[in-house]
């Protein structure tokens, strides 16, 4: 097999890909965006039961509904393209007439983009829905969330006019974008790499890391905080602080996504059965 990128190739398998995903995903995918419906019924349920009253969730349940699905659909990503490990259906991914470049792409394609896409249209075209037939359901998340988070934004840039952090839709979209592609290869690699117990073994990893960190912060805080209570620090020093912290945050999600990346291709890229 040719390794270099054909783009006629890489189509054909790409629209393979997707059938494949179709098939082995998207009843799961569309289950964990269906959760608002879940949500509703039972919420409704429990609300005649027990109070004779017919109720619908609020919009604090739906969001925080959402963030769990969605938490649900990183950990999944385990599983997304978790087969390669198993010998049989490993092989015959690797027999497939694609290179590993146009492999590879595909994955990324459909992890990152085509299963997520499915999830919000799935999760925000059930509760538009539901806002429409059920005049006590409330507005539909997506307008509410949007509304309430310009209105954050403004409020924060108004308190922070001469701050040194700009507070705008594009500085925020970027962070959320790089946590966002971070967390979802961390799990496709932990997919890739475990051959058994794949979300065991990726939470624990987490764990064990969250685990450090806390233990550095805590000697960090302990060694630090009698320096800083002699210091004469002014609002715009400590804003000038915050902005900097953040821009290493970032920087090092960046990095922390390239890595990941990387470590999805090689494995990819060496996969033998």
């Amino acid at each position: 097999m040719n390794e270099t990128f054909n783009f006629k190739r890489f189509w054909t398998y790409f629209k393979y890909d997707i059938r494949q995903m179709w098939r082995g995903h998207s009843k799961a995918v569309v289950l964990m965006g269906g959760s608002v419906a879940i949500l509703y019924v039972v919420w409704a349920l429990f609300a005649l039961v027990f109070n004779q009253q017919w109720a619908t969730p609020p919009f604090p349940a739906r969001i925080v509904t959402f963030i769990l699905a969605f938490m649900v659909l990183e950990f999944y990503q385990t599983r997304t393209y978790g087969y390669l490990t198993e010998k049989k259906a490993g092989s015959a991914w690797l027999m497939v007439p694609a290179s590993r470049a146009e492999k590879f792409v595909s994955m990324m394609l459909v992890s990152l983009i085509v299963l997520p896409v499915i999830f919000f249209v799935a999760f925000f075209g059930i509760d538009a829905i539901l806002s429409l037939v059920d005049p006590t359901y409330g507005k539909a998340l997506i307008g509410g969330f949007m509304g309430k988070l310009f209105e954050m934004i403004n409020l924060m840039s108004s308190l922070g006019a001469e701050s040194p952090i700009e507070f705008t839709p594009a500085n925020l979209a970027f962070p959320m974008a790089v946590g966002y592609f971070c967390n979802f290869l961390y799990f496709i690699l932990c997919g890739v790499c475990f051959k058994k117990n794949k979300i065991v073994g990726s939470i624990a990893i987490l764990f064990g890391v969250s685990v450090l960190l806390s233990i550095v912060s805590g000697l960090s805080v302990i060694h630090y905080a009698p320096m800083l209570e002699n210091m004469d620090i002014d609002e715009m020093q400590l804003a000038q602080w915050s902005a900097n912290f953040l821009n290493w945050m970032v920087a090092i999600e960046c990095v922390l996504t390239v890595g990941l990346g990387w470590g999805v291709w090689r494995r990819v890229k060496t996969l033998q059965h």
